[in-house]
């Protein structure tokens, strides 16, 4: 089940042209007034201004198939294959891509041409579809990775401190989306909140938070999610605990990312992809960062196994 097909898109880089990128999923943190309206935000936004709230998630989540299954496949790099994550039994790919401000800058024109804006990391592993040791099955990965999502991702990742949620838009979506069961497009079961995510990082560095806009969903079909992490400033919102600027806070930083679950080879497998740009910020020298998140990216496979094992024995 672990096997990779040497015919995958992926091994031939730069076969056809990238679609072009969209806005969203950036490395650019949303202000309050680019968000979709939310009763909480009062005078920090202006309804008339604001983004529609279902044209908004549309938007995040076409996007994101789109760098998924269209740009991925077309620009990234093959940088590791085969890589182990214990207790997983499925082997993690590694790919990589540098996005310069010359991509992103139809959309966000202040970037220098000449500057790398976004380093991306992408791994990619195809597990057994099944809820047993090394493994786990369809609705164990829905569970864990689409469902409560920053809930569960604190649970199997010793890093991650807190996971406090600052706004939840899930309300308004059922008012809007009306009797489609909160669809959005081919989307169903669309959510989105403004979550804190506090990542431990040892001494002498200090903890860091990175505030995002989390967008979940799964398709109509029943055979694929997505999960969305959108930079966001929680600056002077009511709710937030860690806005810039408080003393004794962490360090704020910055990432974006894409996850992206779909059953394959006849309902025996699971493609479980995961991508993301980031910066620690503060001290830490981003050649430094480029050096280990490949290599935690691909941790993160073998704790979320490990989880998923510990859940069905009712030990976590």
């Amino acid at each position: 089940m672990a096997r990779h097909d040497s015919n995958d898109s992926m091994a031939h880089p730069y076969a056809s042209t990238p679609p072009p990128l969209g806005k969203l999923v950036r490395m650019r943190a949303l202000k309050a007034t680019e968000m979709p309206a939310h009763p909480e935000l009062g005078p920090q936004q202006s309804p008339r201004t604001c983004p529609p709230l279902l044209s908004f998630l549309a938007e995040a989540l076409n996007e994101s198939e789109s760098f998924m299954t269209a740009f991925l496949p077309s620009s990234f790099k093959i940088k590791g294959r085969g890589r182990p994550s214990p207790p997983a039994h499925a082997k993690v790919d590694l790919l990589e891509r540098e996005i310069n401000g010359g991509e992103t800058n139809s959309v966000h024109p202040t970037i220098p041409a000449s500057r790398v804006a976004e380093t991306w990391f992408v791994r990619r592993s195809i597990h057994e579809n099944a809820a047993k040791e090394g493994t786990a099955n369809w609705d164990e990965f829905d569970m864990g990775l689409r469902r409560d999502h920053s809930q569960h991702e604190m649970e199997y990742t010793p890093d991650v401190r807190d996971a406090h949620q600052v706004l939840s838009w899930d309300e308004m979506i059922t008012e809007q989306a009306g009797d489609t069961g909160k669809q959005v497009g081919e989307w169903t079961d669309v959510q989105m909140s403004l979550m804190e995510m506090v990542h431990h990082i040892p001494p002498p560095l200090n903890d860091r938070v990175f505030c995002v806009l989390v967008i979940t969903a799964k398709h109509v079909s029943g055979g694929k999610f997505l999960v969305v992490q959108i930079p966001a400033d929680t600056t002077n919102m009511p709710r937030a605990r860690y806005s810039p600027g408080k003393p004794g806070n962490p360090t704020q930083g910055m990432y974006t990312s894409v996850e992206r679950g779909e059953i394959v080879e006849g309902m025996k497998g699971i493609k479980w992809e995961m991508g993301t740009a980031s910066d620690a910020k503060g001290a830490l020298p981003m050649f430094v960062q480029k050096l280990g998140t490949p290599g935690a990216l691909v941790k993160d496979v073998g704790l979320f196994m490990d989880w998923c094992a510990k859940r069905r024995l009712g030990q976590a």
